[in-house]
């Protein structure tokens, strides 16, 4: 290139070309220019008029005041200012009157008056009203939303409820009552699809469950309990053997631990048609192949909350038989059914810990949990080989 501009004046008019492009560059208008949008129509930082400041903050207390937007001077002005006084029902016929059609605006509404129309309305609670009719400009409308955010911020000790609306007719007390008052649990219902409906029921009935539930606060490793009198006893005659002990909860949220002692009990399948079938319970005997047992039995007609409350102190009743058999070992089932209540019951679970014991502990790297050995890493599996 530097030849032919050198050589020719066709590389001359390329020089001269590139320069003159180059020099365009600068020249290019902002992003901002060229969609015409002023740097203070993206925010809420608009200006407030010191009218508007007044009869918001200051003590001659006016009905209502008018704010409307002035997007070229980015300004918050006053429309106009309606005098204190006078009932709620014709504040907001005043209001009404100051819309105008197509232009977008905020009016600011005190609610105290002297005959208490809107019930527990203070000095400092003030109606926002949004008005954005249809067909007007976009921009305003915007302008308008982004204000509101200001005004909370400049006025912080005004609590603004705010009243959205595009309907002239729609701008009276009752309306704006409507508007702003709680749903009731029944209305809110019945604006809830039916998917809505069912998770908000499950929700609710595991809120009430897990309420009733005893508390255990993170890392204790059992509920405390509170043995009586006939629990222990109870344990004392079954310890003998050919009978049972059958604690029961009492309380909602306590953990006082009643006994019952059950005749002629020498194996699980002696406790079919002696359980209630409602009500869960600890069964505690004295088998002869498997030593002290405990059973919690848990039949399916148990209410889940008595279910998850027997559940919570089982650890505590173990502890508890543990003392009082004076074992080191308590097997432990649950059954659900008189179906499942066999001489057999627990007999494995003693075995298993027998042979467990027995086995030789694993010698070697053992990776951790989640882990996976690398090659090199202890023993090779049958028939591999270890590498270097």
């Amino acid at each position: 290139e530097a030849g032919i501009r050198g050589s020719s004046r066709f590389g001359h008019f390329i020089h001269q070309g590139r320069l003159q492009f180059e020099g365009l560059r600068p020249s290019l208008p902002p992003a901002a220019a060229m969609f015409r949008v002023p740097m203070g129509a993206t925010n809420a930082g608009l200006a407030i008029d010191d009218v508007v400041r007044a009869a918001v903050e200051g003590d001659a207390k006016p009905r209502a005041v008018k704010i409307s937007v002035d997007s070229k001077g980015e300004r918050l002005n006053s429309g106009g200012v309606l005098p204190g006084g006078g009932s709620m029902e014709e504040a907001f016929k005043a209001v009404a009157a100051l819309l105008e059609d197509a232009v977008p605006c905020l009016v600011l509404i005190r609610l105290q008056d002297d005959v208490s129309s809107i019930p527990g309305a203070g000095v400092n609670d003030m109606a926002m009203l949004g008005w954005t009719p249809n067909g007007s400009p976009p921009k305003l409308r915007m302008l308008c939303a982004t204000s509101r955010k200001t005004l909370r911020e400049t006025f912080p000790s005004v609590n603004f409820k705010e009243f959205n609306t595009c309907d002239r007719s729609d701008v009276t007390l009752q309306s704006y009552i409507d508007a702003t008052r709680d749903m009731t649990d029944a209305e809110r219902r019945a604006a809830m699809t039916r998917e809505e409906l069912d998770l908000e029921d499950v929700k609710k009935q595991f809120s009430m469950e897990q309420s009733a539930a005893p508390k255990r606060m993170a890392g204790m490793a059992a509920l405390a309990i509170d043995s009586q009198a006939s629990f222990e006893e109870a344990m004392a005659a079954a310890l003998g053997g050919g009978k049972a002990c059958v604690g029961r909860l009492a309380g909602d949220k306590t953990g006082l631990l009643h006994g019952e002692l059950l005749d002629g009990i020498s194996a699980p399948s002696d406790l079919k048609g002696k359980l209630p079938s409602d009500v869960p319970c600890y069964v505690i005997l004295k088998s002869p192949e498997a030593g002290l047992i405990l059973i919690s039995w848990l039949p399916d007609g148990v209410k889940a909350k008595d279910r998850m409350k027997c559940s919570s102190f089982k650890a505590s009743v173990v502890q508890l038989v543990k003392q009082l058999g004076n074992v080191e070992k308590l097997p432990t089932t649950e059954v659900t059914d008189e179906d499942d209540l066999t001489d057999d019951l627990c007999v494995a679970r003693p075995q298993e810990e027998e042979r467990a014991a027995e086995r030789p502990a694993p010698n070697g790297f053992r990776p951790p949990v989640g882990g996976m050995a690398l090659p090199g890493m202890g023993k090779p599996p049958p028939g591999g080989v270890a590498l270097p």
